[in-house]
């Protein structure tokens, strides 16, 4: 090493070196090295410059960045290698398609930052949420604006559909939750009793209930049909950011500023497990889907993946035809994956409260995330302005990213479980439609 370092040290120019040693002995200076400043003078023959301060650190972060963008590019070249070897250009399985560069279409008419993008379950429509106060449905096919839909007198901050896909719920910081009917896209029930921005609301599987969270520390569960709140609970100590229903609706989990993620059981309104591993806000959760879950136990220490999963299937159907009930049920899930402001991901077992993934990468806030269809991925949005996908099954690499997806940054993204198409919101206002394949 060190003769590498005296070969580097040659190569360089006279000016180049004398910059080197004044910027060092600033360093020592601004740090408070006085000894080894000192010896470095009379040894290097240099008085130290006060114009010199700082420059080493901006040299060295600005080599960090071009490392990690070199690595990236790396990748990125050995995934068109990959690529390439398919000498037919064999269409790609379209459940493990995934989003490339650039975007199919950058659709431009919020007047505000978007702060949540949602996917009709039946339509090729995808709805959008916007601090202009307005919601904004488009047609993704074609990037077509087809309604805007007003009614909210603050910034909308979350956007949910029932399972049919004919009602829409939003929420927004004015203190309300509100439906809508999708067809005619008229709103049909406001809710009021949140005492403070209403960040977040889900359907129940079933569609008759809504939980919605807020800034006020509570969740609420409402009757969708006659708009009233049947339970508050006193969730967490600060800001609840979201709450996610599993599709079994056997459970819901929300997560806070007070950087905890807690899931609770429905029916018993009892909580389950309490996630305490992030060090910062935990922005957004998502509970993990079966295809996922197979993909993910092969993480959990004494299981081979697979027979836990079919030993809870075949118990289930056995219970299922004593009861003569032998319908198929919705999944429950085993895992919860969550992102935050201390830039990682993190993937939990939720039987066991054991975190399974530490995802480190992003540069800045993670502020969504989605596992795709195949489960074998899973997507995230960051303030680094990158789209990443993150490998489940090779040890949670990085697998792909989209760079400068949005400036100055990625705030939402959605995939859409019908057809193989990415959706991303960002501060500048733009949705952005992505072709995966």
């Amino acid at each position: 090493r060190l003769s590498r370092f005296k070969k580097m040290a040659a190569s360089m120019t006279t000016r180049r070196r004398q910059e080197l040693h004044k910027s060092i002995l600033a360093y020592l200076k601004t740090n408070g090295f006085s000894q080894a400043l000192e010896s470095l003078q009379k040894q290097m023959d240099l008085k130290y410059e006060k114009r010199y301060d700082g420059l080493l650190e901006k040299k060295w972060t600005s080599v960090t960045k071009l490392a990690q963008k070199i690595g990236r590019l790396e990748m990125q070249n050995k995934q068109l290698r990959e690529d390439l070897k398919d000498p037919h250009n064999k269409k790609v399985n379209s459940s493990m398609a995934l989003p490339r560069g650039p975007a199919k279409h950058i659709c431009q008419s919020h007047k505000g930052p978007i702060t949540c993008v949602i996917f009709h379950p039946v339509y090729t429509q995808v709805v959008t949420a916007s601090e202009d106060c307005t919601i904004k449905i488009w047609d993704y096919e074609e990037g077509d604006l087809e309604k805007t839909m007003k009614g909210h007198i603050d910034v909308v901050q979350y956007l949910t559909f029932n399972k049919e896909g004919t009602l829409l719920a939003s929420c927004s910081a004015d203190l309300t939750v509100k439906v809508w009917h999708v067809q005619n896209r008229q709103c049909i029930k406001t809710m009021r009793g949140h005492d403070h921005t209403v960040s977040c609301v889900q359907f129940t599987d079933s569609g008759d209930r809504l939980f919605s969270c807020s800034r006020d520390k509570t969740i609420k569960i409402w009757d969708v049909q006659s708009g009233y709140c049947l339970k508050t609970i006193e969730a967490h100590k600060e800001w609840v950011r979201q709450v996610k229903i599993s599709q079994c609706s056997s459970m819901f989990a929300s997560c806070s500023i007070d950087h905890t993620i807690k899931v609770w059981d429905y029916k018993k309104m009892e909580e389950i497990v309490t996630f305490r591993d992030h060090e910062h806000v935990v922005e957004s959760i998502i509970f993990s889907h079966e295809k996922a879950d197979q993909y993910l136990m092969k993480h959990v220490k004494g299981s081979n993946g697979k027979s836990e999963d079919k030993k809870s299937k075949v118990a289930a159907e056995k219970k299922a035809k004593a009861n003569g009930t032998a319908t198929k049920r919705p999944y429950t899930p085993k895992f919860l994956a969550s992102c935050s402001r201390d830039r990682t991901i993190k993937i939990f077992h939720i039987s066991s409260g054991i975190m399974i993934a530490n995802i480190i990468g992003h540069e800045n806030w993670v502020g969504s995330i989605v596992f795709h269809p195949s489960g074998k991925y899973l997507l995230s949005g960051a303030d680094d302005k990158t789209i990443r996908v993150w490998d489940l099954e090779k040890r949670f690499r990085c697998y792909r990213i989209l760079e400068d997806a949005h400036d100055p940054f990625v705030r939402c993204i959605d995939y859409n479980y019908k057809k193989p198409v990415l959706a991303s919101g960002g501060v500048e206002n733009n949705l952005k439609i992505w072709e995966c394949h």
